[in-house]
């Protein structure tokens, strides 16, 4: 990182937060000379805010030295995942780490899912063990 200039200023963090109502919004507000970028990731990935598939929504704004960003997520985690917003300047960077839990119903859901994949795929391959073993009898 560069040394900053007289009136230059690193990248902080001012405030992060989620909430919970219809869909999860979750917000983070830098400061910094000259202004931060902000860029939301995903699991350490960026998320594509021109992305057609509707899962997130980006909203950002600047006014002078401050960027605001707001993202909001269409429906529920279905596992434990992270997110982050990263805000930067050339003379500094700053995150805040949010990590979202899907509910227990979507847990369950998942659990299920996979307990009734396992059975079926199990006796799949139980009953091809039994048909092989009775042919070579």
């Amino acid at each position: 990182m560069a040394e900053p200039r007289e009136g230059s200023t690193p990248t902080r963090l001012l405030y992060s937060s989620c909430s919970l109502e219809k869909t999860l919004q979750c917000n983070c507000s830098f400061h910094g000379i000259p202004t931060p970028s902000v860029q939301w990731l995903m699991e350490g990935v960026p998320v594509d805010v021109n992305s057609t598939d509707n899962i997130f929504q980006v909203t950002s704004t600047i006014i002078g030295p401050w960027t605001n960003s707001t993202i909001s997520l269409i429906g529920e985690p279905e596992i434990v995942m992270s997110l982050r917003c990263e805000g930067k300047n050339q003379y500094g960077t700053h995150t805040s780490s949010i990590f979202l839990l899907p509910d227990k119903r979507s847990v369950y859901s998942v659990f299920m899912k996979g307990l009734i994949q396992g059975l079926v795929y199990g006796s799949i391959a139980s009953a091809l063990f039994f048909f092989f073993l009775v042919l070579l009898a």
